[in-house]
């Protein structure tokens, strides 16, 4: 059992992955803005009942019953500062000969918004899912 286990780590860290890529060569027919909210709100109620049953596990008496307080404070504090971001970027349809792709870009960051490929400009479509300035 024990060659076994040696054989097979050997083999997965000596394989090699090849990546096939996929490039095509279109033009931007249409570029949009697009937009959606990542993340979750908080749910301080919850976060409070979770800091309660953790500051229960502290202390004994009166120093049980403050261990339960910071708890829920701050177990509820943690949970209101979870907030919605918006998230931007642009969906671009591009003629590649016949065909037409329709790729989303995402922008790097939550909240910030970044500059688009505009319409008429040759590009790269790279994967199917990225687009590169040609």
């Amino acid at each position: 059992m024990k060659k076994i286990a040696v054989a097979l780590s050997l083999l997965f860290v000596c394989s090699t992955v090849v990546a096939q890529s996929t490039v095509y060569e279109g033009v931007v027919e249409k570029a949009e803005v697009i937009n959606t909210q990542v993340g979750k709100d908080g749910k301080p109620i919850l976060g409070a009942a979770i800091g309660v049953g953790i500051g229960s596990a502290f202390g004994s008496g009166s120093g049980n019953d403050a261990a339960k307080i910071v708890g829920g404070l701050a177990g509820a504090r943690s949970q209101m500062k979870k907030k919605k971001q918006s998230l931007y970027g642009w969906r671009y349809i591009i003629k590649a000969g016949e065909d037409l792709h329709v790729v989303d870009a995402w922008c790097p960051q939550p909240g910030q918004q970044c500059t688009g490929i505009p319409k008429g400009k040759n590009v790269y479509v790279i994967n199917g899912n990225e687009v590169a300035v040609k």
